[in-house]
């Protein structure tokens, strides 16, 4: 018997060649709900169906329809992932849509007092920080640089690395992470 949302679910996901772990990774749910929410007997929650939604970047009605644009897609600011991490004082708002699974845009702003451990990427992954108001403070491997409004700082992504703002203003910036797909297909 089909399900339309298990087979949407499960269509747009190999569309952008993702594992279920790393769609449920996006989606902040277990890989066991996902996997089960592809099984055809499956009754997942409606929470469980938006997140995935918004992870693929795309409606429920699109995991319905496989009416989805495959060459465009937009996604409305409410549908962003976000992080928040030292109590509110970094906000991390993924802006890149799903369909482009190894090139992550963050939008990243910093209150002052902020100081947040990045998230490591794997082997080979480039990460470029845009600063565009305020000054970051940026320690990779116990080495700090000041990134000031307008500069822009390149690193591998797999270092250990720190953003703060010792500042008196707020910091925005852009982050933008290139993951390198290992050639046996997982990242």
């Amino acid at each position: 018997m089909s399900n339309p949302i298990s087979d949407g679910i499960r269509r747009l996901r190999l569309i952008h060649k993702l594992t279920q772990t790393e769609l449920a990774e996006i989606a902040g749910i277990p890989r066991a709900t996902l996997a089960n929410m592809e099984r055809p007997a499956s009754n997942p929650s409606i929470s469980g169906v938006v997140k995935v939604a918004r992870a693929l970047g795309v409606t429920v009605e699109d995991l319905i329809t496989k009416q989805q644009a495959p060459f465009v897609t937009q996604v409305e600011r409410k549908d962003m992932q976000v992080v928040r991490q030292d109590d509110g004082k970094y906000v991390s708002t993924r802006v890149s849509p799903i369909n482009i699974p190894y090139t992550l845009v963050g939008d990243i702003s910093m209150l002052p007092g902020c100081q947040t451990r990045g998230m490591p990427h794997p082997d080979g992954s480039h990460e470029m920080f845009l600063c565009l108001e305020g000054t970051a403070t940026i320690v990779i491997q116990d080495e700090a640089f000041e990134v000031e409004a307008g500069d822009l700082i390149h690193f591998p992504g797999n270092l250990p690395h720190d953003y703060s703002n010792t500042g008196l203003k707020p910091v925005h910036a852009v982050s933008v992470v290139s993951i390198v797909k290992a050639r046996h297909g997982k990242t």
